[in-house]
């Protein structure tokens, strides 16, 4: 988990992303990689590196080693996947008008491109837009 908290820290409070990975569909460990890959295909920091930050706290195999490149890769595509199957699941949503483009619109634009910080009163106000909107799903 430290490598979560370094790797996001600049990114949103801690608080919010906590609350926003409980209700979703990545992990926190691939939320942790995808942020690690981000890095990485900007330049910032290179692939082993990322591999080797991806192994701390590791649950599985020897824990003092890196992750392989392949298992990194894997961890990274399996959250691309959940992202992917999200993104289709508002689309379809959109599209059965279960949701409306407006309040999609609204949460997105809240949160921008993720690069800044959320006040704390923005990431409140963000989690009751985004309660508003499940409650509005039609069952």
């Amino acid at each position: 988990m430290a490598a979560f908290n370094t790797l996001l820290a600049n990114r949103l409070p801690m608080g919010f992303l906590e609350r926003l990975v409980d209700q979703s569909s990545i992990t926190r460990r691939q939320l942790e990689t995808l942020t690690s890959y981000t890095r990485v295909s900007t330049g910032e920091i290179k692939l082993k590196d990322a591999a080797s930050l991806a192994s701390q706290g590791r649950t599985r195999g020897k824990r003092d080693r890196a992750l392989t490149i392949g298992s990194y890769y894997r961890t990274v595509h399996q959250a691309r996947k959940n992202v992917r199957e999200s993104l289709v699941t508002v689309v379809m949503a959109l599209w059965l008008g279960a949701i409306r483009v407006e309040d999609v619109r609204r949460l997105f634009e809240l949160v921008g491109g993720g690069a800044r910080e959320l006040t704390d009163e923005e990431a409140e106000h963000f989690m009751q837009l985004l309660d508003a909107l499940l409650r509005r799903i039609i069952v």
